[in-house]
């Protein structure tokens, strides 16, 4: 062997050394080791020193080996314990050791003993060379040639062994169904293929970009580690690492590799318009040597995929599950949710809201702009009731909310927190929209109970609210669902085929307190069957409001009340005719056609008209019932209110409102003279009334001393079974005649 490797080596800068090239020498002389070490001493390739391993038998070699599964090359003496333990050793580490990876190369002192092309076409070695002939300069030349190709063999290994994972992560990515959890996984395989925790985020869109759509708005963090998983569902604009959203930005909108100082921003793009980028908080060039360029882009290929066929679920998902106005669950998203939750035997809550007025507001404000009211009370709901387990847009303004129930739930807590949620009016654009909210509630303590099932029964509690129109919520009672059937039985007797109810009016007359003259006549409506059976009016008319019936039957009543009332001998023309408004009918924007043609019809003329409506009217301060009462009084008409003292009963409105009178309810009347208390509220309502000058009607008196103590409270009029039951119209002439006698007189 040339002794040119005792040459000095030159003094090495100091820097951080990464992990040495282990290289094990083999050989049985002691000297043989002492000048290896010197020829490489102070060598290293790609900033990596030399570190030698020493073995001075073939069995030695075998432990070291056994130990060391990282050696990159070995220099193994052919001639040892005998003449062929070299060979003997190569043999073994690549059969029964199994390593392949370890550059093998042969030195021999004993040249022609074993012929050099035998044993490389034979043996697994890299090289095989005489000692004589190694120089320092050939020696480090073989040693870093095998260095080389111990990098090729361990890279393609590597590779392959990535590979193979890919394979296993594409069935683990594309399998997913739904983003957050696709985009989750994403994040864990890039990190196994990384072979250490990162700091990474997975931005993209939820569902597929609307038609015209410029940019990535919608774009959000759907998953993230390491340091960013404080990100996690931030839309991408408000990331507050300004090179992080830069550098995510720049990849979307480029659908291009970006990289900055601090990491890497991978393009994600789909052949259905989904974009995204994953972003891997380390520099490419480290990236790129710990996987490798060709891996990451396979990664990134499936990964696409995985986001194309999983994007395409969802978005498919979000037209079946969310509705698109408002952002919530549909229907079918919410019975769903309500299956899931019944299925563990959760006690549940279910809330069937609707918004007061909102048609009001739709001709206001238009659709596009109501869509957008609908949108905030969603996203208010969903402030409101964090741990609801769905909310759901149900149909127009309705909403539902899935809540947890139990015996610790208390419904005037739940009411409560609907009613804050809106005290602040929404705003859409210049205009402040005030929002009140009604509701219907069911409970679903029962198994078995479908999500069907208990919507209806909040959906009927939801109607009693509407029909009775006194609280701003009810909870649902089996009561309830008799009597929707009973209005349902009703209404079909309006318009059925067969046994059809029929409807005519009766009078009812109003007299001057002060003299007993007649004041008015109060028109009210009847129902028979076709066989003549007589049907309960309040029944028949909450079956006409529910059935929408009420405005047809309404019209009518209109034209033969003032028809048969103009028709009426022997009046002056001082006497009114009153006649009752329903809610349904106040709420249809043709009941001032109705009104004006019957009037017209009749030739009755507007100062001869009192409509009568009930408090429950008023408390929404609702701007269609008052434009349409303001506009009775600008003809002529007056309007009262009915049975006062049965609903709100609250005296701060009355001076608010379009009013002239009210008539107190006969309950009050009827009992005053027994009940003390009954008495001082009729005291009350007149002190009231006469202060805000209002006319007061007593209903329900029947009895002399009824009548007296109203005399003596200085009521207006009365009205009541002492002077008359309500008669038919055929009966009114023969009323008016008998009114003409001592003490009675024409109005």
């Amino acid at each position: 062997m040339s002794m040119d490797f005792l040459a000095p080596s030159r003094m090495q800068a100091h820097r951080e050394e990464r992990s040495p090239w282990k290289i094990l020498v083999v050989d049985d002389d002691p000297d043989v080791h002492d000048v290896t070490r010197i020829a490489v001493d102070g060598c290293d390739f790609e900033d990596r020193p030399f570190q030698l391993l020493h073995a001075l038998s073939a069995q030695e070699a075998r432990e070291i080996l056994a130990e060391h599964e990282d050696i990159a090359v070995a220099l193994i003496d052919v001639v040892m314990e005998n003449d062929t333990a070299g060979l003997a050793l190569v043999s073994w580490i690549r059969s029964e050791l199994g390593n392949t990876f370890t550059r093998l190369i042969l030195r021999t002192g004993q040249p022609g003993y074993a012929p050099q092309t035998d044993v490389i076409m034979k043996f697994d070695v890299d090289g095989y060379a005489e000692k004589a002939e190694l120089s320092r300069t050939k020696l480090i030349t073989a040693i870093v040639t095998a260095l080389r190709g111990y990098k090729l063999v361990l890279s393609l290994e590597t590779n392959r062994q990535r590979l193979k994972k890919l394979n296993a992560q594409l069935s683990a990515i594309v399998e997913k169904n739904a983003l957050g959890e696709f985009a989750t996984v994403v994040l864990q395989n890039f990190s196994e293929l990384a072979e250490e925790p990162i700091d990474g985020l997975l931005c993209g869109l939820e569902s597929f970009p609307q038609p015209g759509a410029v940019g990535m708005s919608g774009a959000r963090v759907l998953a993230a580690s390491g340091a960013f998983e404080d990100k996690l569902d931030l839309p991408l604009d408000v990331i507050g690492e300004d090179l992080v959203r830069k550098c995510v930005s720049e990849c979307i909108a480029n659908r291009t590799e970006y990289s900055t100082s601090r990491g890497v921003a991978l393009p994600l793009v789909t052949r259905n318009g989904l974009s995204g980028a994953l972003y891997i908080g380390m520099p490419l060039a480290v990236l790129h040597e710990k996987i490798g360029p060709e891996i990451i882009r396979l990664f990134m290929s499936n990964v696409a995929l995985g986001y194309e066929k999983t994007g395409l679920l969802e978005h498919i998902r979000n037209l079946a599950y969310v509705d698109r106005t408002t952002g919530q669950s549909t229907f079918s998203g919410f019975v769903e949710a309500f299956q899931s939750q019944a299925a563990a035997e959760r006690a549940l809550l279910v809330l069937h809201c609707d918004i007061q007025r909102f048609r009001f507001i739709v001709d206001g404000i238009g659709d596009e702009k109501a869509g957008a009211v609908l949108k905030q009370t969603g996203n208010r709901l969903s402030q409101t009731f964090p741990d609801a387990l769905a909310i759901a847009r149900k149909e127009k303004d309705e909403f539902l909310i899935l809540l947890k129930g139990g015996a610790s739930v208390r419904i005037p807590d739940i009411v409560t927190r609907i009613e804050d949620a809106f005290q602040e009016p929404i705003a859409i654009d210049e205009n402040q929209i005030s929002l009140k909210l009604r509701c219907g509630i069911a409970k679903a303590d029962e198994a078995g109970r479908s999500a069907e099932d208990i919507v209806r029964h909040a959906s009927i509690a939801l109607n009693d609210v509407r029909q009775k129109g006194l609280t701003n919520h009810a909870v649902f009672h089996p009561l309830m669902q008799e009597a929707a059937l009973e209005r349902l039985r009703l209404a079909s007797l309006l318009t059925g085929k067969g046994a059809q109810a029929e409807f005519s009016l009766n009078y009812q007359p109003i007299m001057q307190a002060s003299d007993q003259s007649i004041a008015s006549f109060e028109a009210l409506m009847r129902f028979r069957t076709a066989s003549g059976g007589t049907l309960n009016t309040t029944r028949m008319i909450e079956a006409a409001e529910t059935s929408g019936l009420i405005i047809e039957i309404g019209a009518w009543m209109f034209r033969s009340a003032f028809e048969e009332f103009s028709g009426l001998r022997g009046l002056s023309n001082r006497v009114r005719l009153n006649v009752n408004l329903s809610p349904r009918q106040v709420q249809a924007s043709r009941i001032y056609k109705d009104i004006e043609d019957a009037a017209a019809a009749a030739g009755l003329g507007f100062d001869r008209l009192v409509f009568e409506v009930t408090e429950g009217l008023f408390v929404n301060n609702d701007q269609v019932t008052l434009s349409l009462l303001t506009w009775l009084r600008n003809k002529g008409a007056k309007v009262v209110i009915d049975d006062f003292g049965t609903g709100y009963s609250s005296f701060s409105y009355l001076r608010k409102l379009p009013l002239d009178g009210i008539k107190i309810d006969r309950s009050f009347i009827m009992n005053m003279e027994q009940d003390p208390d009954a008495l001082a509220v009729v005291r009350s309502i007149i002190a009231v009334a006469k202060a805000l000058d209002l006319s007061i009607t007593a209903e329900g008196v029947e009895t002399a001393d009824q009548r007296k103590i109203m005399q003596e409270l200085q009521c207006d009029f009365l009205q009541g079974y002492f002077f008359a039951k309500p008669l038919p119209s055929s009966d009114l002439d023969s009323f008016i005649s008998g009114a003409k006698g001592p003490g009675l007189a024409t109005g």
